[in-house]
């Protein structure tokens, strides 16, 4: 394949580093902090240098709608580009844990937390969201993706829960390997979506957390 158009080009960005401190910041809507703002800009930038420093190189942007996501989203849109805010690339809901102090949690809690850590698929937090309903509500998203938007440069922002979770589908890893994925804040990967006739799509990761 050699055509621009047989590819389809998805940059993942996670948000920056946020107010509020170390919480469980699942559906909690935090704002991005002064550093998750420079974070998240060098990290755009990064990924203007994978498409030879032009200056806008996507053709669709595609956002989680909570604002530590959807504020660069808005900000990057012109007037030619409206970006899509996707609920359902949202991070994952810890429940009772949301918005909590990750320290009193863990004093409070210390087995849940630890059992949630080594195996979030057999251990769910308190009224949580069971993380195989995560990965159903995200891979119908991303399936929704991949279908409007074949052929294109997609940018999207979303949640380090989002990430692992895709980057485990993509490489055929188990749920319960997700806590062994690195994503800082700002992480930036590339993900392309080759597509040929009467084929299956070939997916394939460029590059994480470059």
């Amino acid at each position: 394949m050699n055509r621009d158009s047989d590819i389809t080009t998805i940059d993942i960005l996670r948000h920056g580093e946020c107010l509020g401190g170390a919480i469980f910041r699942g559906h909690t809507d935090s704002l991005l902090s002064p550093l998750g703002e420079r974070q998240m800009h060098l990290a755009l930038d990064k990924l203007r240098s994978h498409h030879n420093g032009n200056e806008n190189p996507w053709q669709a942007i595609i956002s989680s709608p909570l604002q530590r996501c959807a504020s660069i989203a808005a900000r990057l849109a012109g007037e030619q580009l409206t970006p899509t805010f996707e609920p359902a690339f949202q991070e994952i809901s810890f429940g009772d844990w949301d918005g909590q102090e990750t320290d009193k949690i863990l004093k409070s809690q210390p087995q849940a937390v630890s059992a949630f850590w080594r195996d979030p698929s057999r251990h769910t937090p308190p009224n949580g969201e069971p993380l195989q309903d995560f990965e159903i509500r995200v891979h119908r998203a991303w399936q929704v993706l991949l279908k409007k938007q074949q052929g294109k440069n997609v940018l999207l922002i979303c949640h380090g829960g989002v990430v692992r979770l895709l980057l485990a589908k993509l490489l055929s890893m188990p749920l319960q390997a997700l806590p062994g994925i690195h994503v800082p804040y700002a992480c930036i990967s590339r993900i392309q979506i080759h597509h040929q006739p009467d084929s299956p799509d070939w997916p394939q990761l460029v590059f994480h957390n470059a």
